[in-house]
């Protein structure tokens, strides 16, 4: 018989329960996470997709090219509401625009634009804080200026970088339509942190002087596919980008309605339009008789002359041979230099018999 002791002491000892670990929250930002720029997506395509009108978020995070709206899309649609341009987040929001996303998106003149892109930045407190409190003066080097980030305005030490970044880029956005900031003189430089002067930046008040004033849309008729695919991100989208257009395809169209009405409605708001010829596509040959039936000037490009009908080759067409090897910068080059041309003579691009002149635009405006 085993003595009483030696009974407990056999017993096995109760394990302590565990306890879970807390995980820590993360702190909301308080700025958003995408620029400006990035951010006016999302009224865009609310804009160009369902004409303004409420949009659900599965709907509108296809328009601005996600499969469904994952961490990215609500990431973005928040920023968009942090910047005042739209209302609703969430991945299951019916998101509407803001009289400060119209504005932007559509305004009535060139100042009600430039009026709203200031009123969206500074819809951000913490941008509206650093704006006041360097007004007039330089921001300061990145070392200096992180630390008066994390001391003045408590931004996490974590997130600064980031603040900076999207800070500074919404500034040069800002400078390209002539609010919110100016870049000095050569002869006040400091150092980037590669080593290699930069201009100084800096902060003041909006400004009267020309700049960037529309976000045109060039819609793109053209052949999809692998090729078709890389020509259109790497070389038609800066083109289009430096002739001061934003750009747009079929395949990027999620509206309401059948496909043929979502191109007919997108050729009627584009100022311009480009048209690859290459391979006689018919559906981009389809598309191109809607844009001359709808009065549209079209900047035509193909890699083969022969692709080009012969009612077509009275036009000025550039061709481009992917043989040579300097082929891609040239076609850039071409390209933004005849989209500017057809923005400012708009019916040169337009075939004549399509052809509106100025004398026949009165007369249809009078019998209107």
């Amino acid at each position: 018989m085993k003595e009483p002791n030696e009974e407990i002491a056999l017993r096995p000892a109760k394990k302590e329960r565990a306890t879970k670990p807390k995980v820590a929250t993360k702190a909301p930002w308080t700025f958003p996470q995408n620029t400006l720029e990035e951010a006016l997506e999302i009224p865009k395509a609310i804009e160009q997709q369902n004409a303004g009108n409420p949009m659900k978020a599965d709907m509108l995070a296809k328009a601005v090219g996600f499969n469904k709206p994952d961490w990215r899309f609500t990431n973005l649609l928040r920023s968009a509401n942090q910047y005042g341009l739209v209302s609703g987040t969430g991945a299951s929001a019916v998101v509407t625009m803001t009289p400060i996303g119209n504005d932007v998106i559509a305004p009535g003149s060139p100042q009600q634009r430039q009026t709203a892109l200031l009123k969206a930045f500074r819809s951000v407190e913490d941008f509206r804080k650093v704006e006041d409190f360097y007004k007039g003066k330089k921001l300061p080097e990145d070392e200096f200026f992180e630390n008066t980030l994390v001391r003045e305005f408590t931004i996490m030490r974590e997130r600064v970088k980031a603040f900076i970044e999207i800070f500074t880029k919404n500034l040069d956005y800002l400078k390209a339509f002539r609010v919110g900031e100016t870049v000095e003189q050569q002869d006040s430089k400091r150092l980037a942190g590669n080593g290699s002067p930069a201009p100084a930046k800096t902060i003041v008040a909006e400004e009267a002087s020309k700049g960037r004033t529309f976000l045109d849309t060039c819609f793109v008729m053209m052949p999809f596919g692998h090729w078709f695919d890389s020509y259109y991100k790497e070389l038609f989208i800066p083109a289009i980008n430096d002739a001061g257009m934003e750009s747009s395809r079929a395949d990027e169209l999620f509206s309401t309605g059948t496909v043929i009405e979502q191109i007919w409605e997108q050729i009627q708001k584009s100022k311009i339009l480009l048209a690859d010829l290459t391979g006689k596509n018919a559906n981009v040959f389809y598309q191109l008789g809607l844009a001359h039936a709808a009065r549209k000037p079209v900047v035509f490009l193909t890699a083969k002359l022969e692709d080009v009908p012969f009612d077509l080759r009275h036009l000025r067409v550039i061709v481009y041979d992917v043989n040579n090897p300097f082929w891609g910068e040239k076609l850039k080059a071409d390209l933004t230099t005849q989209l500017k041309n057809a923005k400012n003579e708009p019916g040169k691009s337009v075939p004549q018999p399509f052809r509106v002149l100025e004398k026949d635009e009165k007369d249809e405006e009078a019998e209107a």
